[in-house]
């Protein structure tokens, strides 16, 4: 009956053991993608902003309110 009982915890702590490096497996992965998700977002903000500067820079060199007509007028 002892035995018996000694080998459901095993069983018990086996299984939680492997669901607990699982677990530890898929944060990892996660974290990997939010790192690059992250990495992705920053690179986007800087494009962002530098088409803003751009663009900034395009309507006070051309003058603001006005706007160049596109080439097939």
């Amino acid at each position: 009956m002892i035995e018996e009982r000694f080998e459901q915890l095993e069983e018990k702590l086996a299984y939680i053991e492997m669901a607990n490096a699982e677990l530890g497996e898929e944060i990892f992965r996660q974290q990997k993608e939010i790192d690059a998700l992250t990495k992705a977002h920053r690179t986007m903000l800087e494009r962002i902003e530098i088409l803003q500067d751009t663009a900034a820079e395009g309507d006070v060199e051309g003058g603001v309110g006005q706007s160049e007509k596109p080439p097939h007028y």
